[in-house]
């Protein structure tokens, strides 16, 4: 797939650079990771999301303890037979519970976590056409899909500081 995305990207470029006799072509590249990792709104929604993966895991980490406790209830050989197979009983429903819980939790995470990123990427190609406007770029292109990029075509810089003066990373 990587082949094919570099062999287009070469292609686009081999077209556009026919053009390059009737205009001066400006190319950039920019590292999205590296954007969502050091701009403002990238660290709001990565600590957004930790914030929620933590609540879940902390219900999660209780359930498992409330097992923990009912099974050591139905080791203990001071409780009668009837009353262990009431135990066992109530673990098995909890158990469920909290297996279905878990699966809703981790559903719920995914859900969360590809919306913030959709939201996340919708900014940022905002940001990334208004800066390519506002400084006379013709291209600008994600940084490893290209073999290769010399330092100087780099603008991931200016975008993470557009990034901060458009969106500040304050919680919603």
């Amino acid at each position: 797939m990587r082949k094919v995305i570099v062999l287009f990207s070469a292609l686009v470029i081999s077209l556009i650079s026919v053009s390059i006799f009737s205009q001066q072509l400006k190319i950039a590249v920019v590292d999205p990771q590296s954007i969502i990792e050091k701009s403002k709104e990238g660290q709001r929604v990565k600590s957004e999301l930790q914030s929620f993966f933590d609540k879940k895991q902390g219900e999660i980490n209780a359930k498992e303890s409330e097992l923990k406790a009912l099974d050591e209830r139905i080791k203990d050989p001071k409780i009668a037979d009837d009353k262990k197979d009431d135990l066992r009983s109530q673990f098995q429903q909890k158990l469920y519970e909290a297996q279905a819980f878990a699966k809703a939790s981790q559903d719920d995470m995914d859900n969360r976590s590809g919306k913030m990123k959709e939201e996340f990427g919708k900014k940022l190609d905002e940001i990334i056409q208004r800066y390519a406007k506002s400084k006379g770029y013709s291209l600008i292109i994600e940084k490893n899909l290209c073999l290769f990029a010399s330092d100087a075509l780099d603008v991931t810089t200016d975008i993470i500081a557009e990034m901060d003066k458009a969106y500040p990373g304050t919680p919603k």
